[in-house]
C-alpha cells in the first residue's frame, strides 16, 4: 500500500501529518519540480458533504489575502484519482503555537521577546483580515503557524480558513465555528450547550478568541478552567459570563468549589512586571462580555500599537540586585521613566542615580528628550539604579520552586513520559533561576566597575575646579594686599588671605579623595576585599552547566515518549526505559542541587555589594559637599573680586585727580613738593598697574573654571 498521494504538480505521504482537523488534514509534501517543501491540505468526507458555497469559501478566502502574516497560497489543485481539491501553502517549519506552547520550556508562558512578536503579528494578520471585511471565526494557538525565514528571523502567520468569511463591521452571522475554550461565551451557549438562544453574532466574536489566545501564550494556561476542563460545560459557561468586568482569568480547583477570580496574571507568568501593566489592560478589554463595554478593531488595534511600538528599557536595582523593565511611550519623558521606575522600586524621583555605560543618564539625555530617543538597553548593558539615601543591599527571597516529580515503583509507559514531561517543565524554571542568579552577580561587579569610572571622574572634575580656584584666589590675594598697600580696601588682604587658605584647603581635600579613589584603589579594593573568597556562579559557568543538565532532561523525556508510541516493551527496551527514569532521577537531583549552589553564591555577592555600596555611598556623598564648597568658595571670590574691583577704581580715579592738580599747581609749589609728592604718585601708579595685571589675570581663570562647572552638572 502506498503513502504517496500527488496532484499535478505536488506530492505528499500521508505519514508526514501536520496537523488533523474535523474536515481534513494537512501533511507535508514537495513540488515536484524544484524540490521545494510544502504544506498540503487534503478534504475528508465529512468536508464534502458540506454545502458546495461553504466548501468553496476557503478558496476564496485564501485567494484574498495575501500578507506576511498569513500563510501564503501557492496553488489550489485537483488531487489526483479525483478525491477533490487540495490547497497547498507554505511550509512552516517551526511548527503551530499550540505545540510550541506544549513544550515544557513554555509551560509557564512564552518568553517576553516571543510574546510581543506573537502580538505584533497577530495584529498585524487580523487587521489585514478586518480590511478585507473578513472574520476567521475560529482563532486558537493551533491555527498560529511559526515560519522561520532565511535570515533566522520568525515570523507568526495565521492559517485555516475553512471557518472564515466576509463579513462586514455592522454585519452579523449565525452558523456556529470555533474550537470551545476560545469561544465567545454567546456562541458557545449555542454550539457547546445546545441551547436555542435566538442570537446573531458580529465579527467582534473574533476579539474574545483573541483574548483567550494571547493569555494562553502568556501563561501557559486557559484563562477560564472549571475543575474537570471539558467535561464541566456548564461551570465554564458560568464562569466566562458571570465574571465581573475587569476579570481576566477564573478557575476552579475543586468540583463544585468556589471560582478563583483574577485581574492579574498569575505569578509564574513570564512577563516583566513592566509590560504586564500594559498587557494585563489589553487582556481584560478582549475578554469582556458586557455588550456596552465590548472593544471595537479599532480599539484593539490602536491599543496593540502603543504596546508595540514602546521603548523597553532595562534596569538593574542595585539596592535589591534584581533586573527590572519599564516601557516607554514614543513621546513620554524622563519624568515618566523615574515614574516607572519609582512603581516598581519604591525609590523616589528624588533619589534616583541612574547610570548609562560610565556616566549619569542625564548626560545622556535631557528632562525633555522623548523616549524613542532614549538609548539602547539590553539585560547585559541595563541602566543601574543606585538610591542616594539609602546604602542598604538586599536580594529578595525566591519562592521555592516546584519541586521534581517521582517515578511509581511501577513501570508504566503512558504514566513515565507524563512524569518526564513535568520534570523537563520544573527543569526550565530552575535554569532560568540559576541563569538570573548568575547575571545579577555579573551585573554586581558592572555596578562597581561603572560607578567607579563615574566616581573617577567627578573628583578629577572637581579637584581640577578646586586647584583653578586656589590658583584665582591666591593670585586676589596679591592684588589686595598691593591695594592694600596703595592705601584702597582696607582689610581687603586678611579676606582674600582667608579665601586662599579656604580654597588650599579644598583643593588639598579634593587632590585625597583623587589619589584614593580615582587611581584603581579604594573603592575598586573595598569590593575585591568584599568577594576574596567568594566565587562568583557567572565565572562558575552555572548557567551553562544548568543549560545542559536541561538538555538531558530532554534527551530521556524524549526516548520516554517514544517508548510510549510503541505501547509494549521488549526486556531489554524495558531495561532501557528504566535507565532513562534513573537518569530523570539523577539529573533532576544535580540541577537542584546547583540552584541551591547558586543561591548562596549570588546573596554573598550582594552582601559584598552592600559593603561596598556603603563606603561608595560616603564617598559620593563627600564628593557632593566639596562640590558644593568649592561653589560656595566661587561665590566668595566673585563678590571679594567685585570689591576689590571697586577699590581699583577709587585709586584709578585718585591718581587722575591727583595727576590733574599737579598740572595746575605752581612750580614753585611742584619744586618744593618734589622729593615727596612724586614717589607717592609713583607707588599709586605701580599698585594700579600690579592689580590691573593680577584681575586681568583672575577673568582668564574665571572662563576657565566656568568651563570647568558644566562637566559637574548632574
Amino acid at each position: 500500500m502506498s503513502f504517496l498521494r500527488g496532484s499535478e504538480n505536488y506530492v505528499w505521504s500521508t505519514t508526514s501529518v501536520l496537523g488533523k482537523g474535523a474536515t481534513g488534514a494537512v501533511f507535508q509534501g514537495v513540488n515536484k519540480n524544484n524540490g521545494e517543501p510544502v504544506a498540503v491540505k487534503t478534504f475528508n468526507q465529512l468536508s464534502h458533504m458540506r454545502p458546495h458555497d461553504v466548501q468553496m469559501r476557503e478558496f476564496e478566502v485564501l485567494k484574498k489575502v495575501k500578507h506576511e502574516n498569513i500563510v501564503k497560497l501557492l496553488a489550489i489543485e485537483e488531487e489526483q484519482e479525483g478525491r477533490g481539491k487540495v490547497i497547498v501553502m507554505e511550509l512552516c517549519t517551526g511548527g503551530s503555537l499550540f505545540n510550541i506552547l506544549d513544550d515544557p520550556e513554555n509551560t509557564y508562558g512564552l518568553q517576553e521577546y516571543e510574546f510581543l512578536l506573537v502580538l505584533e503579528h497577530l495584529t498585524a494578520g487580523m487587521k489585514h483580515l478586518r480590511d478585507n471585511n473578513l472574520v476567521h471565526r475560529d482563532l486558537k494557538p493551533g491555527n498560529i503557524m511559526k515560519y522561520i525565514n532565511e535570515d533566522g528571523t520568525t515570523t507568526y502567520k495565521l492559517t485555516d480558513f475553512g471557518a472564515a468569511r466576509e463579513l462586514q463591521e455592522e454585519e452579523q452571522f449565525v452558523s456556529l465555528y470555533g474550537t470551545e475554550e476560545y469561544l465567545h461565551p454567546d456562541m458557545y451557549e449555542r454550539a457547546v450547550l445546545r441551547k436555542p438562544v435566538g442570537k446573531s453574532f458580529g465579527a467582534t466574536v473574533d476579539l474574545w478568541s483573541i483574548g483567550v489566545t494571547l493569555y494562553h501564550v502568556a501563561t501557559g494556561q486557559l484563562p477560564f478552567r472549571p475543575y474537570g476542563g471539558r467535561r464541566n460545560k456548564e461551570t465554564m459557561f458560568y464562569i466566562t459570563t458571570k465574571k465581573a468586568s475587569g476579570v481576566i482569568s477564573g478557575t476552579q480547583t475543586t468540583e463544585n468549589g468556589p471560582i478563583d477570580w483574577a485581574r492579574e496574571l498569575p505569578p509564574h507568568c513570564q512577563l516583566s512586571v513592566g509590560l504586564r501593566k500594559l498587557v494585563t489592560p489589553l487582556l481584560a478589554g478582549l475578554l469582556e462580555v458586557d455588550p456596552h463595554r465590548i472593544w471595537t478593531f479599532e480599539r484593539f488595534f490602536s491599543e496593540v500599537q502603543v504596546v508595540t511600538s514602546t521603548k523597553p528599557v532595562h534596569v538593574f536595582y542595585v539596592n535589591k540586585a534584581t533586573s527590572i523593565k519599564v516601557f516607554l511611550k514614543l513621546e513620554e519623558k524622563y519624568e515618566h521613566l523615574q515614574t516607572y521606575v519609582c512603581e516598581q522600586t519604591s525609590v523616589v524621583a528624588e533619589s534616583q542615580i541612574l547610570l548609562y555605560k560610565d556616566w549619569l543618564l542625564t548626560s545622556e539625555v535631557n528632562e525633555n528628550t522623548p523616549g524613542k530617543s532614549y538609548p539602547d538597553t539590553s539585560a547585559d548593558e541595563p541602566l543601574l539604579l543606585f538610591n542616594k539615601n539609602n546604602n542598604n543591599v538586599s536580594m529578595p527571597a525566591e519562592p521555592d520552586p516546584p519541586k521534581f516529580p517521582v517515578f511509581p515503583n511501577m513501570v508504566s509507559v503512558e504514566n513515565d513520559a507524563s512524569q518526564a514531561k513535568t520534570a523537563c517543565s520544573v527543569g526550565h524554571v530552575m535554569r532560568r533561576r540559576v541563569e538570573a542568579l548568575c547575571a545579577a552577580s555579573e551585573l554586581c561587579g558592572a555596578c562597581v566597575r561603572r560607578w567607579g569610572a563615574l566616581l573617577a571622574a567627578r573628583l578629577r572634575a572637581v579637584a581640577a575646579r578646586a586647584e583653578h580656584l586656589h590658583a584665582r584666589a591666591q593670585a586676589l590675594h596679591m592684588a589686595a594686599r598691593a591695594l592694600e598697600l596703595a592705601g584702597g580696601a582696607a582689610g581687603g588682604g586678611a579676606g582674600a588671605g582667608a579665601l586662599a587658605a579656604e580654597t588650599g584647603a579644598l583643593h588639598a581635600g579634593a587632590a585625597a579623595l583623587v589619589a584614593r579613589h580615582a587611581g584603581g584603589g579604594g573603592l575598586a579594593a573595598e569590593w575585591e576585599a568584599g568577594v576574596a573568597g567568594a566565587a562568583c556562579p557567572a565565572e562558575l559557568r552555572l548557567a551553562q552547566r544548568a543549560r545542559a543538565l536541561v538538555e538531558r532532561l530532554r534527551d530521556s523525556w524524549q526516548h520516554l515518549v517514544r517508548d510510549r508510541a510503541t505501547r509494549s516493551l521488549t526486556y531489554n527496551d524495558e531495561q532501557f526505559h528504566v535507565l532513562e527514569r534513573i537518569t530523570v532521577a539523577e539529573t533532576g537531583r544535580r540541577l537542584r542541587a546547583l540552584l541551591l549552589r547558586a543561591a548562596p553564591l549570588a546573596r554573598a555577592r550582594a552582601d559584598a555589594i552592600a559593603d561596598w555600596y556603603k563606603v561608595a555611598q560616603t564617598v559620593y556623598l563627600q564628593t557632593q559637599i566639596l562640590d558644593k564648597d568649592v561653589s560656595a568658595a566661587e561665590i566668595k571670590l566673585v563678590a571679594l573680586t567685585e570689591r576689590l574691583q571697586d577699590a581699583e577704581l577709587k585709586i584709578r580715579d585718585a591718581v587722575s585727580e591727583a595727576k590733574n592738580a599737579s598740572k595746575t599747581s605752581a612750580a614753585v609749589k611742584i619744586e618744593a613738593s618734589a622729593e615727596g609728592g612724586v614717589p607717592g604718585l609713583r607707588a599709586l601708579d605701580a599698585a594700579h598697574d600690579e592689580l590691573g595685571a593680577v584681575l586681568r589675570h583672575n577673568s582668564t581663570l574665571l572662563a576657565r573654571l566656568t568651563a570647568l562647572t558644566h562637566h559637574l552638572q548632574p
